[in-house]
């Protein structure tokens, strides 16, 4: 029998009824698909007449998991849209597609093609939805967004939910990265990073639903970060003993159509001063929380893609 090996490419689909698998969607590139469907069997309480345990119980159903995906111009849009909801786009070749918070979040169908055994089968996950994400740019590693996903239940199926449209990869990199930081060009930044955090309730259990989520309800978002620079100046420290408003943008371009940007518009630094942990040049590392007050944006991240496709609607 033939072993399944991890070359796989992912599909994609927005439901249109939570927990049910859409007749449409893509084929997306991933770095490694850490969602997986468990079921807990617990040791039950019950007494009886001898020490041998009695027979247990079953929990809940549970889909979580991380998905880590190369940072591009033509994939990512499908999973910042997962997040955020379909973009204003505005341009006419290339196209600038924008993503705010919104009131609600789409819920997606994530299916995993296991076509090496004798028989295909199609490992499907329903009613997902991205709990969180991360990603910090500096150095020379591979550039990466770093998911946290959950979802409602998990099926084998002989067959795809869909023939997926293949999405080609315009990786961006570390390297092509520019930073402004109160509107002004940060050119000693080492490190800059965005953790956002979705609200997602995953306490929605139903009865007669067979241990399986019946809905998964976005909260307020939270949003933090942080900023790594040499320490040349004390301007960075200043804002955070001061508790004064700034901002950060992140910037990676590949050229005139393949661009990605997070932006902070408004946030707070902690306060914090330098370490001395030897005798090299010393850095100064600021957390900061972000939130929405009175910013243009009306939103406390924004997402930019800049490509050659007009619609993610």
């Amino acid at each position: 029998m033939a072993q399944q090996k991890g070359t796989i490419a992912v599909n994609i689909g927005f439901e249109s009824v939570f927990g049910t698998a859409p007749a449409a969607g893509f084929q997306v590139q991933v770095n490694s698909f850490g969602l997986k469907a468990q079921r807990a069997i617990n040791a039950a309480a019950t007494l009886t007449a001898n020490r041998s345990p009695t027979q247990p119980f079953a929990g809940n159903k549970s889909v979580r998991g991380p998905i880590v995906i190369p940072v591009d111009s033509l994939a990512l849009p499908y999973w910042l849209k997962a997040m955020f909801g379909a973009p204003v786009t505005t341009g006419a070749g290339p196209y600038v597609h924008e993503f705010k918070i919104g009131a609600t979040m789409p819920s997606i169908t994530l299916e995993v093609p296991f076509t090496d055994l004798a028989t295909d089968k199609y490992s499907r996950f329903v009613g997902c939805k991205i709990a969180s994400f991360a990603i910090e740019t500096g150095g020379d590693g591979e550039l990466v967004l770093s998911l946290d996903v959950a979802g409602a239940n998990h099926s084998f199926e002989n067959a795809a939910f869909c023939t997926p449209t293949a999405v080609a990869l315009a990786r961006l990199q570390n390297f092509q990265a520019a930073v402004t930081e109160g509107g002004s060009s940060l050119t000693n930044a080492k490190l800059v990073g965005f953790n956002v955090d979705f609200g997602l309730d995953l306490s929605q259990y139903t009865i007669g639903a067979g241990g399986v989520l019946g809905s998964i309800p976005e909260g307020i978002v939270g949003i933090s970060g942080r900023v790594r620079t040499l320490f040349e100046d004390t301007t960075l420290l200043a804002k955070g003993a001061a508790l004064t408003e700034s901002g950060v943008k992140a910037t990676w371009t590949g050229s005139a159509s393949s661009i990605f940007e997070l932006e902070a518009q408004e946030l707070y630094y902690e306060w914090t001063t330098p370490e001395i942990t030897g005798p090299q040049g010393l850095d100064v590392d600021m957390p900061f929380r972000a939130f929405y007050n009175d910013g243009s944006e009306a939103s406390a991240i924004v997402a930019r893609v800049t490509n050659g496709v007009a619609s993610y609607a």
